[in-house]
């Protein structure tokens, strides 16, 4: 089968990470992959070292554009492609369906309908045009699914793939050294870590104060935070860091492109989100690297800590619940323990890379097997 994945993002986010596993991992005996994207994408560079052939679009594809859905259609027939698999790209979705072959798109992030979307109108609109438009929407987290109910998609349509990630590789002695070095670390620090786009909805805000809360409980340890990612709060963030007067003990570390040395210093891996979280990648990254996890309750993150034995959820927004289960855990080293072996436990049982494709290949052959049986 030929599928051709439609990605509208010039950054490297979660969906791009995601297409990238994904292709490193697919059986190319059974797929065979063509990626459009703009030329001007971040993913270029990853897309061509694992080998995929790319077409670069000269169209934007995220917004409903007569010329972006002809150039994705000929694309399409060109290629002979059988499936269609769309992020945010409804001109493929569109294309998808005016070439007459199976077409899906992926539910990335997990927003409950607000201001026009709470309208049964606009909500019927939206359901009828995914009805139209796709023959299977994939939810990445049981929270995904049930935003796209309310916005009035038939639970038929519907499949929950949970975010897989490929383990963070284990890193040697002398590169951690290197690291503690350029991120002002000591070997006896107790680190406390956060990778997300530094964006309002991530709640770095609240990081930041739960770590004037945490230092002014225990004055005794040398607890250092890490931020990893860039984003347009950066600026901000740094000023409040100033203002909290914790920014000695704050790193901002900016985007990594390897974040095997940040997961592998961390003691713990906090998510502040409040807003987005479906399964994500920097929780399971974690896991992969036995690390413990401090998390919102938002969205996908309470599956994520499952029965508790990896991690503690804490109520969104509140820095003071945050800075409890921070502090529980490093006044602990035994809990600490048995959090990195359950954490590890539970990416293996629940978010590997291999899973997920698995998963998703029995979906591209349903559904290519039904496009073809109606044609």
């Amino acid at each position: 089968m030929k599928v051709l994945h439609v990605i509208s993002d010039t950054n490297i986010g979660g969906a791009g990470v995601l297409l990238c596993t994904l292709l490193r991992h697919f059986a190319r005996d059974r797929i065979q992959s063509i990626v459009a994207l703009p030329k001007e994408s971040a993913l270029r560079e990853r897309l061509e070292a694992i080998g995929t052939p790319m077409y670069f679009l000269r169209e934007p594809c995220d917004r409903i554009s007569w010329r972006s859905v002809r150039e994705i259609r000929e694309q399409i027939q060109e290629e002979a492609v059988d499936l269609v698999h769309a992020n945010a790209a409804i001109c493929a979705r569109i294309a998808g369906r005016q070439c007459g072959i199976a077409v899906m798109h992926t539910r990335h992030c997990c927003f409950p309908p607000s201001g026009i979307w709470r309208l049964p109108p606009v909500r019927l609109l939206g359901g009828l045009s995914n009805r139209v438009l796709s023959d299977r929407v994939i939810a990445t987290a049981e929270a995904a699914r049930e935003d796209l109910l309310r916005l009035g998609i038939p639970n038929r349509k519907i499949e929950v793939i949970i975010n897989g990630s490929e383990p963070i590789r284990e890193v040697g002695e002398e590169e951690l050294s290197f690291y503690r070095k350029q991120w002002d670390l000591q070997r006896e620090d107790f680190t406390v870590g956060i990778c997300a786009r530094l964006v309002p909805c991530k709640g770095h805000d609240v990081f930041l104060k739960a770590a004037k809360e945490i230092l002014t409980r225990l004055p005794n340890r040398r607890i250092r935070f890490l931020i990893a990612g860039e984003g347009e709060s950066r600026v901000s963030l740094e000023r409040l860091s100033e203002a909290l007067g914790v920014s000695s003990a704050v790193q901002f570390l900016g985007f990594l492109a390897d974040p095997a040395p940040f997961y592998r210093l961390l003691n713990i891996n906090v998510n502040c989100s409040s807003g987005t979280e479906t399964s994500c990648l920097a929780l399971s990254e974690g896991m992969s690297a036995r690390v413990p996890m401090v998390v919102s309750d938002y969205g996908g993150n309470r599956a994520m800590v499952g029965d508790g034995a990896a991690g503690i959820l804490y109520p969104t927004g509140n820095e003071i619940a945050l800075a409890d289960a921070v502090c529980r855990i490093a006044t602990d080293p035994e809990l600490e323990r048995s959090m990195r072996a359950a954490a590890l436990q539970r990416y293996r049982s629940s978010y590997t890379a291999q899973g997920m494709t698995n998963r998703l290949m029995e979906v591209y052959e349903s559904l290519i097997n039904a496009s073809a049986s109606r044609s």
